[in-house]
């Protein structure tokens, strides 16, 4: 049967040419692969970058790539612990980062969060200090009701449309919660966008500590242990682990959440972000470590569910006596412990477990983590290495 006259078409069609390929030169296959090298190199170790970049002019260029720096944090995510603070504002290094010259050994410590540090000065003054960019900001005064704060947070105001990996510089949040008497408490927040604090917000603890040589007097703790960041809401641990405190960053009111069911322990109680913006709650006793979680029961309320015991033993190397749990670091996911000579991380998936430092300090501590990419990695060489080969 002869072809028809679409076959012949099909025939004669000839077939669509490929797009050519343009060959990268050597020079562009090289650089390609020493930028994928520079990517590798370990954030805990910013000096690394700084050698990297007096190697050869390549390797410098690669690292004053504008681009790097994203590039960098995207492909490791997590950023380092680069040092801990010991209650005072001296960031003592755990890493080879060194903050820029400055000094408030003269303040207190109350929070790290999301490159930031919020400082106290005992004799009056609330700020906030970057300690990669060197920026300290003095805060306007607190309320009158705030004399002695008890603890605070500070956070980046973007939420969660900022990954936190690099809001150095951008809006921020610093919130409070004070003690009261007569079982009151009371919490306010700050806005680096308005420049002003928020009205006060207060709440009534029916548990009532009663110290021993205050009998006439009934009284309630805020602890301080860093606060949980979950969705829009700060979770604060009052009266030694007996009462959890909320305070919504949105609707700018202070709620009590019962803690688990659970004898008080004085080994550390912390609060801490779960998946699923879910609330963590842990505690030590007896040499392990308790993790609960609050799930949303049929009736649509919260309740406590025991999540896991850990033996501790069975995660250090040689165990050290009095563990004692000294925060969360949402940052990496972490526990921190402290033991008679030594801090820790405790990877919460993983039960990785990582020595931060030697103890300086018992039971006080604060982990500052951050990406640091040196100068050179930036865009602007240093003075030393900008010459020469």
């Amino acid at each position: 049967m002869p072809p028809t006259t679409a076959h012949r078409r099909r025939r004669r069609r000839s077939p669509r040419p490929r797009p050519r390929r343009i060959p990268r030169s050597p020079a562009q296959l090289v650089e390609d692969t020493v930028g994928e090298i520079l990517l590798r190199l370990p954030p805990n170790d910013p000096a690394s970058l700084v050698r990297a970049s007096a190697v050869c002019k390549t390797w410098r260029r690669a690292l004053a790539d504008p681009t790097f720096p994203a590039r960098y944090r995207a492909f490791h995510r997590t950023p380092p612990v680069l040092g801990i603070f010991w209650g005072d504002a001296v960031l003592v290094p755990t890493t080879s980062f060194r903050p820029p010259a400055a000094d408030h050994s003269d303040c207190n410590v109350l929070d790290c969060r999301h490159g930031r540090v919020l400082l106290e000065n005992p004799s009056g003054g609330l700020f906030v200090w970057d300690p990669i960019t060197g920026d300290l900001r003095r805060l306007p005064p607190v309320p009158d009701i705030f004399s002695l704060v008890c603890n605070g947070a500070v956070l980046c105001a973007a939420g969660a449309r900022c990954d936190h990996l690099a809001c150095h510089g951008d809006a921020f949040l610093v919130a409070l919660v004070g003690a009261g008497i007569d079982g009151v408490v009371h919490a306010c927040h700050y806005s680096s966008e308005t420049g002003a604090w928020s009205a006060l917000t207060f709440a009534l603890i029916e548990y009532i500590y009663l110290p021993p040589d205050h009998s006439n007097t009934t009284c309630i703790t805020v602890d301080n242990v860093p606060a949980a960041l979950v969705g829009d809401a700060l979770y604060f641990i009052g009266d030694f682990g007996n009462e959890i405190l909320r305070y919504d960053l949105v609707g700018e009111n202070l709620g009590v959440v019962d803690p688990p069911d659970v004898e008080t322990c004085y080994d550390g109680v912390v609060v801490m972000p779960e998946e699923n913006g879910r609330l963590g709650f842990a505690f030590v006793k007896a040499n392990s470590l308790h993790l609960w979680l609050m799930e949303t029961g049929p009736d649509g309320f919260g309740r406590w569910e025991k999540r896991r015991v850990i033996d501790l033993e069975t995660l250090f190397p040689v165990f050290n006596l009095s563990p004692y749990l000294t925060g969360f670091v949402d940052a990496i996911n972490c526990i921190v412990m402290t033991t008679d000579d030594a801090v820790y991380t405790i990877e919460l998936e993983s039960l990785l477990t990582r020595k931060v430092c030697k103890t300086e300090k018992p039971y006080c501590c604060c982990l500052y983590t951050s990406f640091y990419i040196p100068t050179c990695a930036s865009g602007v060489l240093p003075a030393s290495v900008a010459n020469g080969d």
